[in-house]
């Protein structure tokens, strides 16, 4: 029998949850596998690291808009939803939030986790499932905290029941991530990043953003996912974090993230490290490695640290006198390595880039996207088709065949693409069809989240011109047209395996068809994927 205290809200903050994360939500990489009913508002919403909103008077075709996950009535079992945990760890609390589900929201809900392992189907029989919270009632909008009396197994995925239906706002599975580190001792390695285990014990002040963005993956998406105090007025202030390093070691590298932060970067930072084996050190002597520096603004600042011969289990990050970070790198070597040579050599910043998300204004000057789901869609000429029961879209993308002497003959294909294991992923090289354009159209109806597109224009010595370069993430219902000479990069798949039907003409002359060139290495940060 699990045994747990339900607590209200404002006492999440000095409970055990307080020092965990929430191993579901999608900025980590929390997805969504299976969900057996979402007629009114999506379970993806759930996993939302933002708070819920109320829109009043906003209607889609289903009814009034709900910021949460929301199943049709009148279920005689109940619903659920699977979701992969961003990283598999210990869970120690949950928090099913029903804002704004005044009198639509769950009566009640459980939850239930397994451990699935690599390549192991989640929805598979073999799965076993074991329950960590037994039915709870969920009043109307409001938070819904339990904490359990200890700390769960090591599991991957949990599933939600939602009993027997209704919506729920944001579902957070606090917990603690069992890291899943390099076998090589010697490997350099993020020795703060959340996936190997560092988290943030303590942060002086995080009015307008919490301390543990600091070290979840990518480099986000807005000024929303940082770490942000408020403004000081007191002389001398420093607002600090103190980051627990998922395993002690020699801290070689830093790198502080400002992203999307113009106005409010700090003044100045400084980093100091200790060895400790409390949780959070008491009474410690505090080691300075990079001493007070400045930073600026929307960029990475790295600095090379001092005493890289000392192993420290503790960094204390201070933005003086307050301000705002996206994230914090402390690349190192594991206690016992042999150090590699220094200064250590990271990406330049210049050739570091965050992949946005796909819209046809931002990728119309490399082809056209292929999606009817958004705003764009207007532009389309649109019929009724089949005896009224679908609609045709015409014209979605510009198809050209401009080989010579019309040597170019359709090659209809599927792309079965393996995700990639190297995220942040490295762009090493482009390719191009000089005489055709190549569209490439997922076919996993919506099941995975996405894939990487990268393109740039042609330059003026017919090679890659890279301060084009663009990054997009394009969602699992959208297709891309590459146009014909705009280089690309092969296809990069990034939740699961996945089959894209391709449509391109060829002639069989391998120059004529595809050309690839090696370029300078840019490091791309797909915001929500890792690995």
């Amino acid at each position: 029998m699990v045994s747990f205290q339900r607590i209200p809200y404002e006492q999440l903050s000095t409970s055990p949850l307080a020092q965990c994360i929430d191993l579901a939500n999608s900025a980590i990489g929390g997805s969504i596998v299976k969900v057996t009913d979402e007629f009114f508002a999506p379970a993806t919403n759930m996993i939302n690291p933002a708070a819920p909103i109320s829109c009043p008077g906003r209607f889609v075709a289903t009814g009034a808009w709900m910021d949460g996950w929301e199943s049709k009535r009148h279920n005689a079992s109940h619903d659920w939803a699977i979701v992969k945990l961003g990283f598999p760890g210990t869970i120690r609390g949950f928090d099913i939030d029903t804002h704004y589900f005044t009198g639509n929201q769950a009566p009640a809900a459980s939850v239930e986790a397994a451990f699935v392992a690599e390549g192991q189907d989640a929805l598979s029989d073999a799965v076993q499932w074991v329950e960590v919270l037994p039915k709870v009632d969920l009043p109307p909008s409001c938070h819904n905290v339990c904490v359990l009396d200890s700390a769960s197994a090591v599991f991957t995925h949990v599933r939600l029941n939602n009993h027997p239906d209704g919506g729920i706002a944001r579902f957070r599975v606090y917990g603690t991530v069992e890291p899943v580190l390099p076998k090589d001792v010697n490997e350099v390695l993020d020795l703060a990043y959340s996936g190997h285990g560092g988290r943030v014990v303590e942060v002086t002040e995080e009015h307008y953003g919490p301390g543990s963005n600091l070290l979840l993956p990518g480099r986000g998406k807005t000024a929303d996912d940082g770490w942000q105090s408020k403004r000081s007025r007191e002389e001398n202030h420093a607002d600090h974090a103190i980051i627990k390093l998922g395993a002690k070691g020699h801290v070689l590298k830093a790198e502080l993230d400002t992203s999307d932060f113009h106005g409010n970067f700090p003044n100045a930072i400084l980093l100091e490290a200790t060895l400790s084996n409390d949780e959070l050190p008491k009474n410690a002597t505090w080691t300075t490695i990079v001493g007070k520096s400045k930073v600026g603004a929307h960029g990475l600042f790295q600095f090379d640290t001092l005493h890289t011969d000392k192993v420290f289990s503790h960094v204390k990050v201070s933005i003086i006198p307050d301000g705002a970070l996206k994230r914090v790198r402390l690349y190192g070597v594991r206690e016992g390595a042999t150090l590699p040579s220094l200064p250590l050599v990271l990406p330049s910043p210049k050739n570091v880039m965050i992949a946005q998300p796909l819209t046809t204004d931002a990728f119309a000057p490399f082809g056209d996207v292929i999606d009817v789901d958004t705003k764009d869609a207007k532009n389309y000429k649109v019929t009724g088709a089949n005896q009224g029961t679908a609609f045709k879209y015409h014209h979605v993308a510009n198809i050209v065949n401009n080989h010579p002497n019309n040597g170019g003959k359709v090659n209809m294909c599927i792309f079965r693409c393996a995700p990639t294991n190297s995220l942040p992923f490295t762009i090493k090289l482009l390719e191009r069809h000089p005489y055709s354009s190549q569209f490439f159209i997922p076919m996993t109806h919506g099941q995975t989240r996405g894939y990487l597109v990268a393109v740039a224009q042609n330059g003026a010595d017919d090679k890659p011109d890279m301060s084009t370069l663009k990054a997009f993430v394009a969602s699992s219902t959208q297709g891309v047209n590459y146009r014909e000479g705009i280089w690309h990069h092969p296809m990069v798949a990034l939740d699961d395996t996945t089959d894209f039907a391709v449509y391109v003409h060829e002639s069989g002359i391998p120059d004529d068809d595809c050309n690839e060139v090696n370029v300078e290495n840019f490091v791309v940060h797909v915001p929500g994927f890792h690995n």
